[in-house]
């Protein structure tokens, strides 16, 4: 197993939440591969804590979709086909859609312009080619304050752990190399400050859609012998 590097937590968390939060980064960031297994005693060893910490860290990471169990294997990190990477923007597009409609419902003015900034730094970046996980970063903070925007929390919790899962493909790097829209965030806030959810809708699917497309064929195109 690769040595794990600690990322940065709140020094208020708990033991077993600084160790989630550690291996999650690894296995986003693609340092621990899909189909990687893991061990209690390994991934203790190397973060430098007991067992009882990852074990509480493996079980939250399940939940997340990012670890699974096989009988005869043990845990591993999670292998994404095409098919089930479909599925997950299938889901998200469901959630992003509803979240899309009641935030153009429920938002202030002051919180719609709040997002309209955040989604016009989001573009800078993308432009401008900044690195990848600068990108990610602000991708995921504007579509979950939407999510957050829409009054409906149960929506935020369920994109999260989506968010997770398709960030983990090798695909959610190379699609911000492709070609794209240029200003696609500040068009599809523009939509939600329209306060028509049908308006606020068809912007969010066409963006979802649109992403589904990069992705796929990225991993597709990554996949390939000679890529």
């Amino acid at each position: 197993m690769a040595v794990m590097t600690k990322v940065q937590s709140n020094p208020t968390d708990t033991l077993g939440t600084r160790t989630y939060l550690n291996l999650r980064q690894q296995i986003v960031s693609g340092q621990l591969k899909p189909g990687q297994r893991l061990s209690l005693r390994g991934v203790a060893g190397n973060l430098g804590v007991s067992i009882a910490p990852v074990g509480e860290a493996f079980r939250e990471l399940a939940r997340d979709g990012l670890l699974e169990s096989e009988p005869g294997w043990g845990t591993r990190v999670r292998q994404m086909t095409v098919e089930s990477l479909k599925s997950q923007h299938i889901l998200r597009k469901a959630i992003e859609c509803e979240a899309a409609r009641n935030c153009c419902e429920t938002a202030t003015d002051q919180q719609l312009a709040e997002l309209l900034q955040l989604a016009a730094e989001l573009d800078e970046r993308i432009d401008s080619d900044a690195p990848p996980e600068q990108i990610h970063d602000l991708d995921f903070e504007l579509h979950l304050r939407i999510a957050e925007l829409s009054g409906a929390l149960g929506l935020v919790e369920v994109l999260k752990a989506n968010q997770l899962v398709r960030m983990m493909t090798r695909g959610s790097v190379l699609a911000h190399h492709r070609e794209k829209p240029t200003l696609q965030h500040v068009h599809l806030i523009e939509a939600i400050k329209s306060r028509d959810p049908d308006v606020a809708e068809q912007a969010m699917r066409e963006h979802c859609e649109r992403s589904m497309q990069l992705q796929l064929s990225a991993m597709t195109t990554s996949s390939r012998p000679d890529s």
